[in-house]
């Protein structure tokens, strides 16, 4: 998993571990979607198990799904399952999965390429975070102590992609980490680190099997600093960066940024993807190079603004580590070096190129909102999600995020790229009050009152006599 994740792989991950089949898809290196062929591992008899349904619920429930329609979603449709719990019951049963195939001896096949089907239910989490809860929830910590070779030293990884990962740490891991520096052997760290042996021997797996730690037959380096935090509960808080209904223009900029750098990175020279000079050094060459991979991380599309760009950071990490391996070795270098100068012109050729292609990108969303809007108008909506999603990705405008986030609302597990959709709709266009209006609807939906009152009044700072708007928050006040 930690190469894959190293690779931005992008396929489908099949193991096959006593005579049961469990799949994992992947985007960019990041897990998105577990299901498995196992009776205790399938949702609904997971959701039983949790006392999230009862079985008589998930019987009735199992006859009227209609073909086509995934269990999960089918169940927020009958109104027995919320659709945030559902969110993280998948997050939650994904781990679980996750922890028993971390032990079990099986067979394994990647299908590179192989894309995750459009009505998948998907889980938002990092893949170092699923590893690292699914280690918490391995009960035989026995089965841990294979992967800890007593002799072998805990060092920070020199991977720049494993190094910048996003995880949450509880704090007896957070506690181990800081004292990992590449000095000590598995067995000085367990005399050495105050914990109990249980806690030391899953701690120390948690940090190996996620890639943030490896383990050498020689002294290493000190890992990287890793955000840390509380094991997060099943019902989750709403983030901090998800307080505000609009994003910041620093977020819309990263954004648009992230859009044109996918769109360009790869048609640069190694030198301008890196943002260096001829003359730059080794050292200066590493450094840009790390300082670039924790930027563009495919493990930013955790963030809000980001969420819907996976694939794009994807492309610009995968560019930048090209340039990279070329430049960081002087034969490589110097021979690439050589072959630019004997074409001076290619650099002002690829400006004019980015330039072209740039107005080709723009022309092609605008076509394929087009085409969304007839085959909307003809029944045939998930052809049009995949159009104005693509459309969206390259010239994002307010009507077609809009529109977007509409048809999006019509899959219940898409909750969270309907609300990026809409806030990047009245970001774009602060008095497009139509996309106010499902802003606000989309809270008032999830008894947010509070949030769906700000998006209201958001209106009103600019259309102050909106008579609609007005009888909308005086029925929200009638309601406390």
């Amino acid at each position: 998993m930690r190469e894959l994740v190293r690779r931005l792989a992008t396929g489908r991950w099949d193991v096959t571990a006593g005579g049961q089949l469990r799949q994992l898809w992947l985007e960019s290196g990041e897990v998105r979607a577990v299901v498995s062929d196992a009776e205790d591992e399938k949702l609904g008899k997971w959701l039983v198990a949790q006392g999230l349904l009862d079985s008589a619920q998930m019987a009735l429930a199992l006859l009227r799904q209609p073909d086509g329609v995934r269990f999960g979603a089918f169940l927020v449709q009958q109104g027995l399952l919320d659709g945030e719990v559902l969110e993280h019951s998948l997050e939650a049963l994904a781990t679980d999965i996750v922890a028993r195939l971390l032990t079990l001896p099986g067979e394994h096949a990647f299908a590179a390429g192989d894309p995750l089907p459009d009505d998948a239910a998907t889980i938002e989490m990092t893949t170092a975070s699923v590893v690292v809860a699914a280690v918490r929830r391995i009960e035989d910590v026995g089965d841990l102590e294979p992967f800890l070779p007593a002799e072998r030293y805990a060092c920070g990884t020199e991977d720049a992609r494993l190094q910048y990962q996003r995880v949450q740490l509880v704090p007896e891991e957070a506690f181990l980490f800081s004292r990992v520096d590449g000095s000590a052997t598995v067995s000085q760290l367990r005399r050495v680190v105050p914990l109990p042996r249980e806690a030391m021997t899953r701690c120390l797996a948690a940090l190996v099997l996620s890639g943030m730690v490896e383990l050498r037959a020689t002294p290493g380096p000190r890992p990287a600093v890793v955000e840390t935090a509380p094991l997060l509960p099943l019902k989750r808080e709403p983030e901090k960066n998800e307080a505000s209904v609009q994003f910041t223009p620093d977020q819309q900029h990263e954004y648009r940024e992230v859009v044109r750098l996918a769109g360009e990175c790869r048609l640069r020279d190694y030198y301008r993807r890196l943002g260096l000079t001829h003359g730059a050094t080794l050292n200066q060459v590493h450094e840009r190079f790390r300082e670039f991979v924790q930027v563009y991380h495919p493990d930013r599309a955790s963030e809000p603004h980001l969420h819907s760009l996976r694939r794009e950071l994807a492309e610009i990490n995968g560019a930048i580590q090209e340039a990279y391996e070329t430049l960081i070795n002087p034969e490589k270098r110097a021979r690439y070096t050589e072959g630019m100068r004997t074409n001076p012109m290619q650099t002002a050729e690829e400006q004019v190129q980015d330039d072209r292609r740039q107005r080709a990108r723009r022309e092609l969303a605008r076509a394929n909102v087009q085409r969304a809007q007839a085959l909307i108008r003809a029944g045939d909506f998930g052809a049009a999600v995949q159009l104005l999603d693509e459309a969206v990705r390259a010239e994002p405008n307010a009507e077609s995020l809009l529109l977007l986030a509409r048809l999006e609302q019509r899959n219940p597990m898409w909750t969270n790229r309907v609300l990026d959709h809409l806030r990047m709709s009245v970001t774009l266009d602060p008095e497009y009050t139509d996309a106010w209006l499902e802003l606000a609807a989309f809270w008032g939906k999830r008894s947010q009152k509070e949030r769906q009152r700000q998006c209201l009044e958001k209106i009103l700072a600019y259309d102050p006599v909106n008579g609609e708007v007005m009888r909308l928050l005086d029925s929200l006040r009638a309601k406390k």
